[in-house]
């Protein structure tokens, strides 16, 4: 064999060799978010916006997480043979976030509302949802009507929100990033009232001394899990995960140990198609 066949072969297989390593490394997603096939093994990545108690909060550090959705997740992942890696993310900008692929998941006490499903998919409610209004001890403020003419305190980017701003007459809207800093506000009276979930003003009423839950209001909010638009098949397997959690007592014992209350019957057998 010629000196230049022999390079020629030489330089063939090194070729080969490269594309092998490349072809080996490439597929390597299992940490990766925005995968998108459901496929078992996987880590599930799912933003959350914490802390926003006693859905999602920090554990013992701010790299550990804790609360009614991350212990759903958890269950979740769990029957699809993935384990669930959380990222703490701005409510604002959360399904931005998850358009752009930074995670698989957003789980964030989200509402299901049409505005939102232009631009993500949601699972099948596991959360029946009103609002509530937080103020100082001894307020005068009793009922959504009261706000009128109210500097009212809400969480950026959530339902609260465009509560307050459609269905009252408050004075001024004073958005907030997170629901606990509305609560030195209140105190102080730079704000008359706050609006936000129920569960989330109770809680806050519970740790913080000088402020109470002075009214709900009704709003028949149902909260969902949130993918990118298009990822049918993580959405199917996320909604027969979520069967089986409400059918195991899964979803009961969480609604028992983070709210203190049972998961609502109609909730057990509660489907969502998108709008």
């Amino acid at each position: 064999m010629g000196n230049s066949r022999l390079t020629a072969l030489l330089a063939a297989l090194a070729l080969c060799a490269i594309a092998l390593f490349a072809a080996g490394c490439g597929d390597d997603d299992d940490d990766g978010a925005g995968g998108g096939d459901g496929g078992g093994g996987q880590t599930l990545t799912v933003g959350s916006d914490v802390p926003y108690p006693p859905f999602e909060q920090f554990g013992e550090s701010k790299t550990e997480f804790t609360g009614f959705d991350v212990e759903l997740v958890e269950a979740v992942a769990e029957k699809l043979g993935r384990e669930a890696k959380f990222v703490d993310t701005s409510f604002d900008t959360i399904f931005r976030d998850l358009a752009q692929g930074k995670f698989d998941m957003v789980a964030s006490a989200t509402t299901i509302t049409p505005e939102r499903e232009k631009t993500v998919d949601f699972s099948d409610p596991y959360y029946l949802a009103e609002q509530a209004i937080l103020v100082k001890e001894g307020s005068d403020v009793k009922s959504a009507e009261d706000l009128a003419d109210m500097t009212v305190g809400v969480q950026q980017g959530t339902t609260g929100q465009e509560y307050v701003e459609e269905e009252t007459e408050a004075g001024e809207v004073r958005p907030y990033p997170e629901g606990p800093d509305m609560v030195t506000p209140l105190r102080g009276g730079t704000i008359d009232a706050a609006v936000l979930d129920i569960p989330v003003a109770e809680k806050l009423a519970e740790s913080q001394p000088g402020i109470e839950v002075s009214a709900e209001i009704k709003t028949g909010e149902e909260y969902g899990l949130v993918v990118q638009q298009g990822e049918e098949d993580l959405l199917d397997e996320v909604n027969e995960a979520l069967q089986e959690i409400k059918d195991d007592g899964t979803l009961n014992d969480l609604y028992e140990k983070w709210l203190e209350v049972e998961a609502p019957q109609e909730l057990l057998s509660a489907t969502h198609e998108a709008s």
